[in-house]
């Protein structure tokens, strides 16, 4: 019985200790992730029904090349962070590039930048 709760005390001890800490394989994928070659052209998708498609906002153009590289948009924190900018009308013309250089194609003119938090793209000003 001793022997058991030693090894229970153990295993929760190595849990916690590894709490908070990004594994190496997680960063790797992030990194995988924005190299992913991505394009966005005209016409492009419809971000809502009535919309047009000469034109993406901001944040409809990030959601876009997120997804070609399975990743998320959190549109709460880039709200926040980037406010009404995210709204921009754009016209990007991206053609199998990186995502994180498509990503600066289209943020560096607005003065905006991004992180990757939890596997979601989150706008801020830069």
């Amino acid at each position: 019985m001793k022997n058991i709760i030693i090894t229970v005390i153990m295993a929760a001890t190595i849990l916690i200790a590894g709490c908070g800490k990004k594994s190496p394989s997680s960063s790797r994928a992030t990194d995988d992730q924005l190299a992913t070659k991505v394009t966005l052209t005209q016409p492009y998708p419809l971000s809502y029904a009535g919309d047009e498609t000469n034109r993406i906002t901001v944040q409809y153009a990030v959601i876009e090349l997120a997804k070609q590289a399975k990743l998320g948009y959190d549109f709460g924190a880039s709200q926040t962070n980037a406010g009404e900018v995210c709204r921009k009308y754009i016209t990007p013309d991206i053609e199998s590039i990186p995502l994180r250089e498509a990503l600066d194609q289209i943020l560096k003119p607005e003065a905006l930048t991004y992180d990757v938090q939890n596997a979601k793209i989150v706008l801020k000003k830069n």
